[in-house]
């Protein structure tokens, strides 16, 4: 049935019909003066024709209210970290991409680590561009749990998958991801790292602009559709500038298609914890995560170390 037919009087409907008008397309193009002139019909018969295609078409607007609403709804995906959930308001945001970058060693794949640990059983996928998935550092961090319970499957609901081409990337997300999604319940997507399959060597960055382009729509399409958090891990090259030492790689066709960007840091400041809680780590590094920019979030910064039990406050 028409579009037209279910939304209009039928009288204006045949009308517009009679005239070769059938889509709402058309009623917005054409003038007022145009369509007087195609149907003749009266002013009031073509204002009200106008508004209520116009209704029709609008999307749907937010007000303050109900996006405070949504925050209750669409809850956060925790880092399992305090400093870092209180600068995030609460953790990972769903629906959008968030960005972690850093110089290697400095912890990334740590929080994504951490992050698949605390939030297991409400679905996580995994996707390892570089080395393998660390079993045992998983392992290790999940005996650091409240609750704890050596008899649960914590890996049950922890999909992973290991590529490291471009092609087999965007495959991954075409093809197998929404077949994924569609069969279980998901929270969060990792991928560490985005910048891997995309740092070799390219001759054609026409081509890689496309297809991060292609990764980021895709991506932000499942966070919107599925209600879930995407953490996309991002290695750093070296800044021409006085004020930075490194960037974010990728480029501009990345840095467009994010909603947060967040900067990881390891300091050369040892950070005395309690012997009781790390025996083995009472001097670990301290280490320093920042939100560089955001949508929705103030620069601020958070500090806290990595031990055997996982990323956790001072």
């Amino acid at each position: 049935m028409n579009v037209l037919e279910e939304i209009l009087p039928s009288k204006l409907f045949e009308i517009l019909d009679r005239h070769g008008i059938c889509t709402p397309k058309q009623i917005i193009l054409l003038s007022f003066w145009d369509i007087k002139k195609l149907t003749s019909l009266p002013n009031g018969d073509i204002m009200l024709l106008k508004n209520i295609v116009s209704e029709y078409l609008m999307p749907m607007c937010n007000t303050c209210d109900k996006l405070l609403e949504q925050e209750d709804v669409y809850k956060r995906v925790t880092t399992g970290c305090k400093p870092i959930d209180n600068i995030l308001k609460g953790g990972f945001r769903r629906g959008v991409i968030t960005e972690l970058y850093g110089e290697s060693g400095s912890g990334k794949t740590q929080i994504g680590i951490q992050a698949a640990a605390f939030n297991w059983c409400e679905g996580i996928v995994y996707l390892c561009t570089e080395d393998l998935f660390p079993v045992k550092r998983f392992d290790q961090i999940k005996t650091y749990l409240p609750n704890y319970d050596s008899t649960v499957d914590y890996g049950k609901h922890v999909f992973v998958e290991h590529v490291t081409e471009p092609q087999d990337l965007l495959s991954c997300i075409r093809v197998r991801l929404p077949s994924l999604l569609s069969r279980n319940k998901i929270c969060l997507i990792v991928i560490d790292s985005v910048a891997a399959p995309f740092r070799v060597e390219y001759n054609n960055y026409i081509q890689r602009a496309e297809e991060l382009r292609e990764l980021a729509i895709l991506l932000t399409n499942f966070a919107q559709t599925h209600n879930l958090a995407i953490l996309c891990i991002n290695q750093v090259t070296a800044a021409f500038q006085e004020a930075l030492d490194v960037m974010p790689a990728l480029g501009l066709a990345w840095s467009n298609m994010i909603c947060n960007r967040l900067w990881l840091k390891k300091t050369t400041i040892n950070a005395k914890l309690d012997q009781e809680i790390c025996r083995s780590d009472n001097n670990a590094c301290l280490r320093t995560l920042s939100v560089e920019f955001s949508s929705e979030l103030p620069y601020c910064v958070a500090q806290f170390v990595i031990t055997q039990r996982g990323v956790h406050e001072v």
